[in-house]
């Protein structure tokens, strides 16, 4: 089955119109665009729809001003079309460092033991776990 999206012109009571179905995205892109100019609906209780396998990729409500959340005229480019969203973490820059933060929770008698260790090997706790899970994974 192709995967469909779907733009439309609603009003807050759920009438539909200028509905546009297509597998084409730079026809949905188009279409998006063109009903999200509509500046004559301005102020008026309307919205454009924005849909990718029924799930809403962008919603314009004519009611609100821009900087407003639902407000999309002025950023059409932020629209995120498929295989552009990027679930996760942000990509980190090559040359930025690599740290990343672990939380750990044990019960306090181990915690205790292990800090004894570390105590012991002259290390922080922290740095006594990274040495003893490294060595453990040689």
């Amino acid at each position: 089955m192709t995967a469909l999206f779907r733009v439309y012109l609603r009003t807050f009571d759920g009438q539909i119109s200028e509905k546009t179905i297509t597998a084409d995205q730079d026809a949905a892109a188009t279409a998006f665009e063109a009903l999200v100019n509509r500046t004559e609906l301005d102020g008026q209780k309307m919205a454009v729809a924005l849909t990718y396998e029924n799930r809403q990729r962008a919603f314009h409500r004519f009611d609100r001003q821009p900087g407003d959340m639902d407000y999309w005229r002025d950023r059409l480019d932020e629209v995120e079309w498929p295989g552009t969203s990027k679930r996760g973490r942000k990509p980190v820059p090559p040359d930025a460092r690599k740290d990343a933060r672990v939380e750990l929770r044990v019960h306090p008698d181990t915690k205790a033991a292990w800090q004894a260790k570390a105590d012991a090997a002259g290390l922080s706790l922290a740095a006594w776990i990274e040495a003893t899970l490294s060595a453990a994974k040689k």
